[in-house]
């Protein structure tokens, strides 16, 4: 973008305004002659087009954005929404005290505050100066007609500063939608204002927002509505925390406004939660924990499911010592059943036989919380939604390999496995090559042996600590290895620490798909 350059002081002159109402199939044409004019678009949208004898833009203003028409302009204002569109347009002329020669065009001077393309802006306090140029007359009394200059002149500031400032990137947004979602799960506890954080942006709010709900699935709103109640959950649940503290301990100063909050969002009260909540539940297979969390439920005692094969008397004099209320098993032996049935009731669940989603279900409804898992449930597939449109604009109907990669070898996931079948051909409904629909799970040495197979793409899950130059050689050898002439992509997501089937894990990996997927447009 051109950056307007002054070569001197520049006189701006107020000069009138006027209210325009603008009717769908209606567009109104508005010629300035020498005259300038700020738009100001006082509720919903408007699109605008502009010709000058040097060029013409268009682009689309939103409700509170203004934008510059510049003088000798025909503007063409056209609804594009479905109400009255009320725009209002500041007229004023501009001079500098650049002098210019005989029959020298002054097309400079004139185009000191345009800027090369469509450009809406934003100043916060415009909508009270806005009343100020409405209340004008056909008499404008001194004292109003310097406040209505100086009103200009503010209004103007804003646009340079606008037009100057490095338009963002793509990327640039993208980052700080990622800093402004990581400060809303480390500040959930104090107030903080989205408006305000939107306006931070660098771009407008309603373009942050929309880039928000691209990156999250969620508004900004509701994001940290879901934060804060996540959070409260575990606080209830925790029996540490009363109902005033976990409301203010979450931010909200009104435990009144928390309870009904929370009611209509988990199906019962603060109260009715806590007492299903507080259960002191032994968890005897680290996949559970998973499905216990998002209930916002810790476990009194864990173990993991390998415990009967790593001294099982310790672990049941420990379970005895703990007096657990609930067991919560994977599959096991008659023997070991009885033995823990002795200490408390166990509950079996078959995990590898049926889907998370399921078994997430099983467990709320065995505790009293469907309504809580359920409410998880529905946040996820709005996640999930959105995900799955990334997948659809970036990687269309690409086939992709799933490959966990892992010290010394590679585990290839196939349509047979319901662990990561159910996550991303189903889910995020990316497209799965043909080899992959006859294997369960592979575990091959090298990946010269997954480039046998008949598939272009690869999904890597790698550890959060795997270097970008690995990410790099492997992306490297993957190109080497497939040498046709078809496009190949690999992806990586590299936050899969904890390869367990269960929901935290599952909505980390829908998280991360989305991230990389952003990044990787081309």
């Amino acid at each position: 973008m051109r950056q307007p350059e002054l070569n001197g002081p520049m006189t701006l002159t107020y000069k009138s305004t006027e209210e325009l109402k603008i009717a769908k199939g209606q567009p109104l044409i508005l010629h300035t002659a020498a005259e300038y004019g700020f738009a100001f678009v006082m509720q919903h949208k408007v699109k605008a087009t502009l010709r000058t004898s040097r060029k013409q833009m268009s682009g689309n203003a939103l409700s509170g954005e203004i934008f510059l028409i510049p003088a000798h302009c025909q503007c063409k204002l056209e609804q594009i929404a479905s109400q009255m569109v009320t725009v209002i347009v500041i007229r004023f002329t501009q001079d500098t005290t650049k002098a210019h020669g005989k029959g020298e065009a002054t097309h400079e001077t004139l185009d000191l505050l345009l800027s090369d393309d469509f450009h809406p802006f934003r100043t916060p306090q415009v909508r009270s100066w806005i009343h100020d140029f409405m209340s004008e007359n056909e008499y404008v009394e001194t004292s109003l007609y310097y406040q209505l200059q100086s009103h200009l002149y503010a209004i103007a500031a804003c646009y340079l500063e606008s037009v100057q400032k490095p338009k963002e990137t793509h990327t640039d947004l993208i980052i700080f939608v990622e800093q402004a979602r990581q400060l809303m799960l480390d500040q959930y506890n104090h107030p903080l204002d989205i408006e305000e954080l939107a306006k931070s942006s660098g771009s407008s709010p309603s373009r942050f927002y929309m880039a928000f709900k691209e990156q999250t699935g969620l508004s900004p709103h509701k994001y940290m509505t879901k934060i804060r109640m996540d959070a409260s959950l575990h606080l209830l649940a925790g029996g540490t925390s009363s109902i005033v503290e976990a409301a203010h301990a979450v931010g909200y100063l009104d435990e009144y406004y928390f309870s009904r909050l929370f009611k209509k969002h988990m199906g019962m009260t603060p109260t009715e939660y806590t007492a299903r909540a507080k259960k002191k539940i032994a968890n005897l297979n680290g996949v559970f924990a998973g499905d216990l969390s998002v209930l916002g439920i810790s476990s009194y005692i864990s173990f993991e499911r390998s415990w009967r094969e790593n001294n099982p008397e310790l672990v049941l004099e420990q379970l005895a010592i703990a007096q657990p209320e609930l067991i919560l098993s994977g599959p096991t032996t008659t023997e070991y059943y009885e033995k823990l049935s002795e200490i408390a009731p166990v509950v079996v669940l078959r995990w590898k036989e049926y889907s998370w989603k399921e078994r997430l279900l099983e467990i709320s409804e065995l505790l009293g919380l469907t309504s809580i898992a359920e409410w998880w449930l529905s946040y996820y597939e709005l996640k999930v939604e959105n995900a799955r449109r990334h997948v659809k604009n970036v990687l269309g109907n690409e086939p992709f390999l799933v490959v966990h990669v892992v010290e010394g070898g590679f585990y290839l996931f196939g349509m047979k496995s319901r662990k990561l079948r159910g996550i991303f051909y189903e889910d995020l409904q990316v497209t799965p090559p043909t080899p992959a629909e006859q294997i369960s799970l592979l575990k091959v040495d090298k990946l010269e042996e997954i480039a046998e197979l008949d598939c272009e793409n690869v999904l890597f899950l790698m550890h959060s600590s795997t270097t970008e130059a690995l990410c790099v050689e492997l992306e490297q050898q993957w190109c080497i290895l497939k040498p046709s002439r078809l496009k190949k992509r690999c992806l990586f997501l590299r936050e899969y620490d904890s390869p367990l089937y269960n929901p935290v894990v599952n909505e980390s990996l829908v998280e991360q798909m989305v991230k990389q997927l952003l990044v990787r447009v081309d």
